[in-house]
């Protein structure tokens, strides 16, 4: 019984906990060559802090694709510039976030703040 509420309050804990709203000590920006180099021909796995997650995809042909656990799908364009992220959802204005690096991870703002990360598949 103790294991259980245990592991109830640690799921709690979770749920409830902040979104990351600073890049993390030590992080670097990249280069948009370095940041090309990280994300083209690559999938990455991101967990977002209300519990959804998304799967990403660039192609060296300037191309992104997104589907994630609320059943939505799309596409459009991405480039790197150094330190930010650029990309066009098709039917969307472009955004640009900011990017760094740390350790073998990606880590992007978001517009509405909260940092992400891209976990290579």
């Amino acid at each position: 019984m103790r294991s259980v509420l245990f592991r109830s309050a640690a799921l709690g804990l979770l749920v409830t906990a902040p979104c990351a709203l600073a890049f993390p000590e030590g992080a670097s920006v990249p280069s948009a060559a370095e940041l090309t180099n990280r994300l083209t021909g690559k999938v990455f796995s991101v967990k977002l802090a209300n519990g959804t997650s998304w799967r990403l995809e660039f192609k060296g042909s300037g191309y992104f694709y997104v589907n994630t656990s609320a059943g939505f799908s799309g596409s459009g364009k991405w480039q790197a510039e150094d330190g930010r992220l650029c990309s066009n959802l098709q039917g969307n204005p472009t955004a640009c976030n900011d990017a760094r690096v740390h350790g073998d991870l990606l880590h992007v703002r978001r517009t509405d703040g909260e940092i992400i990360q891209y976990v290579p598949k």
